[in-house]
């Protein structure tokens, strides 16, 4: 059920229509999920795309507080007719534009349609149009308490997970494909392994592909890996992308072929697996 191809996996994950979203639900450390989607923003701003990373969960640890950016509109403001888009997407020292779904105590109550359906529509066309606007949307994302994402519009996008080689971390990043796929159905999911080798982001990669073809009949495409590199925590830790900070890292380098594949396809349709 697995597809072990980096670049094939990345073929079967991204169409080429807009607008595309890829959404990334996390089995990694806050400021690690955090550095993976800033750094990967930047390589794709870097090759000339148009993205915006956008900030899409309910708790007070969001990419907006990380990367010590004020939020004056929000997503959700732009539903309310509380502000414009143009001024919810801030723009970045590293090339990208950040957007946040809602403010840091975002009651999550507020995107559910039964209890406010007019207000739901309305955000997820607020949504729909950055994705039209943009050449790829990179999404922070969580499962709500109904195991969906924020708006339907993401929930149209594709699913990453992130994950790491410890025994918690894939367990965690199981229970999240469980989850969706109790949601959306069968669907395909990327993987992306962090701060291992190739042959340990395979051996991660072969475990999850295993047990989720076993158990759920999901498949699982291997979108790569990122190396675990000091020059990545040093650049993270002063704010900076290791494009900047260190341009001639494991993890730059990676983060660039990672980038360059996300990109790379754009003419290539394929069905979902």
């Amino acid at each position: 059920m697995g597809n072990y191809d980096q670049a094939e996996g990345l073929r079967r994950m991204l169409f080429g229509a807009k607008p595309r979203f890829v959404t990334f639900l996390s089995a990694l450390e806050h400021d690690d999920r955090v550095s993976t989607l800033v750094n990967l923003s930047a390589g794709l701003a870097r090759q000339g795309n148009d993205v915006v990373l956008l900030d899409a969960r309910s708790t007070g640890l969001c990419t907006m507080a990380w990367m010590d950016l004020p939020v004056y509109v929000t997503l959700l403001d732009v539903a309310r007719e509380q502000g414009a888009i143009k001024d919810a997407i801030v723009s970045t020292s590293h090339g990208f534009g950040l957007a946040s779904i809602a403010r840091y105590q975002c009651i999550m109550a507020d995107m559910v349609p039964s209890v406010s359906g007019e207000l739901a529509y309305r955000l997820d066309k607020v949504v729909d149009i950055v994705g039209k606007r943009s050449d790829v949307v990179l999404v922070d994302g969580e499962l709500d308490q109904y195991d969906g994402l924020a708006t339907p519009a993401l929930e149209q996008g594709e699913i990453v997970i992130q994950v790491t080689n410890h025994p918690d971390s894939i367990k965690l990043a199981y229970s999240l494909i469980k989850r969706a796929h109790g949601k959306f159905g069968r669907r395909s999911y990327g993987v992306l392994v962090t701060g291992v080798n190739d042959a340990q982001a395979r051996r991660v990669f072969a475990t999850m592909a295993q047990v989720a073809g076993s158990f759920l009949s999901v498949p699982l495409n291997f979108v790569g890996y990122v190396p675990d590199d000091d020059y990545l925590q040093r650049a993270s830790r002063s704010g900076r992308s290791v494009f900047d900070a260190f341009p001639l890292a494991g993890a730059s380098v990676a983060f660039a072929r990672l980038a360059q594949q996300l990109t790379g396809f754009d003419d290539f349709a394929a069905a979902r697996a």
